[in-house]
């Protein structure tokens, strides 16, 4: 077959889907819904960069057409993909700001998911929030319908640093909203934090660090910060209004991460999450390891890797998708001719433990990962991660970076394309 563009039908392409999985095809599957509302455009967001703020901060009104065309979306393809045997077993509500949703809309998007699919498998449900966008009403519909887990973005606690970052919450907000989970019996749940932002200094992130384990989380997860072109933030480092970090402050940024977290007792299962246990791991995948299993996205801006193909819709292209929920702006079956599009799976599995799992990698992709690795693209992209420190590690049946260098060599990639814009065919 050859590879797909952006004109495939539905029905063509789950036929394509269906043709791909033949005998390879196993049940598991990884629901993501995408919410796209937020009650602020963060500075440091690259999501935002092409949505508007009205319609990022839409009423409940608003809302309705897009709910809409979510719950046509689900129960179009849901017992499609059960016909073809999938059986969910991880969901994930992203965005944007899923708790912005009303509880009536969130019921809504809930029951058309239960209608389409069996959803009695359901190991994890996550769902991401900010802190002023948590309530106990909105977490009474949460933990009614049967979410297991929700994911807080706090970023900072330094009140300035909010502010430069466009955030809406409070660090009053933010460190009240751990105890209204526990309350509302969520005892799974995360904190996401941002390390080295510009112009923040050690002793602030570390403060929050600190401040943050004191409540005692079961997962936190900690991002070195990332300049995405067309961001607030990038713009104003481009112009010297604020200072980039450099790489060695940056990995000492995290390294001080990893002393604090260690001394707390947390592990690192992949770079950024962290854990006291392995029951609180993320089990979904969607932000480390979409290599984890087929995963379908639903909703504007929701990308999926699924039957060998990768599909996605484009946050510009809102107004399309309430038209024609259906589609999907790009529809690619994953070639070695195109292996550009792998970059994101791939680079996540290198950002865990286990590394890329070939014969996991060949099921998902119907790629042998030698002839990727091959390709000039990817022997380009390697180097550059070991000449900034990756040390890689193969096996018979996968590849991996050696822990004690993940950290190291993702922030000094970061780095370097933060400093050149250089794509890995470029480097």
């Amino acid at each position: 077959m050859k590879a797909t563009g952006t004109a495939m039908g539905p029905r063509p392409l789950l036929d394509a889907i269906a043709e791909a999985l033949g005998a390879e095809r196993e049940p598991a599957l990884a629901l993501y819904v995408h919410v796209p509302f937020c009650s602020s455009k963060c500075h440091f967001c690259d999501w935002v960069t092409d949505i508007p703020v009205s319609r990022l901060r839409s009423t409940g009104e608003e809302r309705s057409p897009y709910v809409r065309a979510l719950c046509d979306q689900i129960r179009f393809y849901g017992p499609q993909l059960t016909r073809l045997g999938y059986r969910p077993e991880v969901m994930y509500w992203g965005g944007g700001t899923p708790t912005r949703l009303t509880g009536a809309e969130m019921t809504a998007v809930h029951r058309a998911l239960d209608e389409a699919f069996d959803l009695s498998g359901l190991r994890q449900w996550s769902v991401e929030t900010t802190p002023n966008d948590l309530d106990p009403a909105t977490l009474d519909v949460m933990r009614g319908l049967g979410v297991s887990r929700v994911s807080v973005g706090v970023q900072s606690l330094n009140p300035y640093q909010l502010r430069k970052a466009g955030r809406a919450h409070s660090r009053e907000q933010a460190l009240a909203a751990l105890p209204m989970l526990r309350r509302a019996g969520i005892d799974e749940f995360n904190v996401d934090l941002i390390s080295s932002f510009p112009g923040e200094a050690r002793e602030s992130f570390e403060e929050t660090l600190r401040t943050v384990l004191a409540l005692d989380p079961p997962h936190v997860s900690v991002y070195p910060y990332r300049a995405t072109p067309r961001t607030v933030m990038a713009m104003q480092l481009d112009r010297e209004f604020t200072e980039a970090r450099d790489r060695h402050s940056m990995i000492d940024d995290y390294e001080l991460a990893m002393e604090v977290l260690g001394g707390a007792g947390y592990h690192e299962y992949c770079h950024g999450y962290w854990v006291r246990d392995a029951r609180h791991e993320d089990q979904d995948g969607n932000y480390k390891y979409d290599l984890a299993g087929d995963k379908i996205g639903f909703g504007s801006g929701a990308e999926s890797i699924i039957g060998h193909h990768l599909l996605w819709n484009e946050n510009g292209k809102y107004a399309q998708y309430l038209l024609a929920p259906r589609d999907f702006t790009h529809a690619h079956r994953f070639t070695t001719d195109e292996p550009d599009r792998l970059t994101a799976p791939i680079g996540g599995a290198l950002m865990t433990r286990e590394g890329v799992d070939f014969a996991r990698f060949r099921r998902l992709t119907g790629l042998d990962f030698a002839d990727v690795r091959r390709t000039p693209y990817v022997t380009r992209w390697f180097d550059l991660l070991e000449r900034c420190g990756g040390r890689f590690v193969e096996t018979p049946h996968s590849l991996r970076l050696e822990k004690s260098s993940i950290h190291r060599a993702y922030i000094t990639h970061l780095a370097h394309t933060m400093a050149h814009g250089l794509a890995p065919e470029r480097a």
